[in-house]
């Protein structure tokens, strides 16, 4: 006998850099969810409220009383966090962890959809390892879906954004992961409406729209705007200049790849796409598709 497939979904931090393209997502599928936003926000503004399979609640993302009351009145069997660091951010997942435990939801998503943390203590980056290590302490399942970079965070990581130019940090010759927001929401729509939950729990899935180095990426605005090389990136007039820096070193050093093993500090391209396979057919937006 088959497994009977997820069929009540919810999100909580529907926001516009990757939460709402998850919610059309669904949408787009004819698949039912459930957006749980806190009292004073206002991205559901930008929802189809006249889609029957939308419904939105709000909650305080504090209290894990009020999520956990929410999700057994709609019996949601998959929770999505895409929240950020503001409002407790991904520190604050642990609420809405024990929310979801306690409303017997049966897989979390946590608010990954990046490259893959690395081990050092501090940052965003353990605070997201620390949160998983969490999660399996108290029983609670969950699948951490890794795609690299979007292509759409790639203006601001070079400052083009800031400065139009476009700055790439010393040679920027490794290949990283890059991947459509679009893409990564419809393919979290996809498999969880598609997948039996056995493949599906604990489990780190690794999915590539494109391998590329920042150097062809930059190639691809020839004629548009001019690319420096350069040591690091310029503070004036650049906000978080010294962390966009790190954060190109970082996938010169190898880690912006989803094939990347934090732990050899070693890359594993082949391995990079893995799970694009479980989008049968799908065809992953490519860099000059995605920011035209």
């Amino acid at each position: 006998m088959s497994e009977q497939l997820f069929k009540s979904f919810a999100i909580i931090g529907a926001g516009p850099n990757t939460g709402i393209h998850i919610v059309k997502a669904f949408l787009a599928i004819g698949a039912p969810i459930l957006v749980i936003a806190r009292p004073a926000s206002t991205n559901v503004a930008a929802l189809p409220a006249d889609d029957p399979n939308l419904t939105v609640v709000r909650a305080d993302y504090t209290s894990a009383s009020e999520i956990s009351t929410v999700l057994r009145e709609y019996k949601v069997d998959v929770l999505i966090s895409t929240v950020t660091l503001v409002f407790g951010g991904v520190v604050g997942q642990t609420v809405l962890a024990d929310a979801a435990k306690e409303a017997g939801v049966k897989l979390f998503l946590p608010s990954e959809f990046g490259i893959k943390p690395q081990l050092a203590k501090g940052g965003l980056a353990f605070q997201k390892t620390d949160f998983a290590v969490y999660a399996k302490s108290i029983g609670l399942p969950t699948l951490r879906v890794f795609n690299g970079l979007f292509y759409e965070f790639v203006p601001w990581l070079t400052a083009l954004a800031d400065t139009g130019k476009f700055h790439i940090v010393n040679k920027g010759e490794t290949s990283g992961s890059f991947t459509a927001v679009s893409d990564v929401a419809g393919y979290v729509a996809h498999i969880l409406t598609t997948q039996p939950p056995s493949r599906l729990l604990d489990v780190e899935i690794q999915i590539e729209g494109q391998r590329a180095t920042l150097s062809e990426i930059g190639a691809l605005y020839k004629g548009r705007a001019p690319v420096v090389y350069c040591d690091h990136l310029p503070t004036e007039g650049v906000v978080n200049a010294h962390f966009r820096t790190f954060f190109q070193k970082h996938i010169e050093a190898g880690g912006g790849s989803c094939g990347w093993n934090p732990v050899t500090e070693s890359d594993d391209a082949e391995s990079a796409s893995r799970d694009n396979s479980l989008w049968e057919g799908h065809h992953w937006l490519t860099v000059s598709e995605a920011l035209a």
